[in-house]
């Protein structure tokens, strides 16, 4: 039987990327807030840059869960290994710090999405301040026109 080579994809590096496909196209969008006449293309931007960081937010938060689940589960499966099927004796605090390093891929990947997922929020924070200030940059304008904009 041949053994299939399983593809490991790095996250630390897609994430890094991700992160600075983000902040490249926040700045793109917030350059069109420079100018009256791309503040609509702006807006409308920013609204669907919205959802799509709201939608994709749930996704890494799906998969945090998903990894909790398995890593609850793993973790009672080698506690009850290293209770009953061990011929050594561990003590309590034990047993936890060799679990703790049994499942330390997993909090890993827990740790690495739950970090890109708090990214993602900001990033949302940062649209909805964006969006926000549309409101003060029309009144800017409004302002430097001499109150003509109605």
């Amino acid at each position: 039987m041949e053994e299939k080579k399983e593809e490991r994809v790095d996250f630390y590096k897609l994430f890094e990327q991700e992160r600075s496909e983000w902040k490249e196209k926040i700045q793109i969008i917030s350059l069109n807030l420079k100018s009256i006449k791309t503040v609509g293309e702006a807006q409308v931007d920013l609204f669907t840059t919205r959802q799509t960081l709201l939608e994709y937010s749930f996704k890494l938060a799906q998969i945090v869960s998903k990894l909790n689940s398995k890593s609850r589960k793993e973790n009672s499966r080698l506690l009850k290994e290293y209770s009953e099927r061990s011929d050594v004796r561990y003590q309590a605090n034990e047993k936890k710090t060799l679990i703790e390093g049994d499942l330390s891929d997993i909090s890993e990947k827990i740790e690495l999405v739950e970090g890109h997922r708090r990214f993602i929020d900001q990033t949302v924070q940062t649209v909805d301040h964006m969006l926000y200030g549309i409101r003060q940059r029309i009144a800017l304008e409004e302002y430097m026109r001499g109150g003509t904009i109605k």
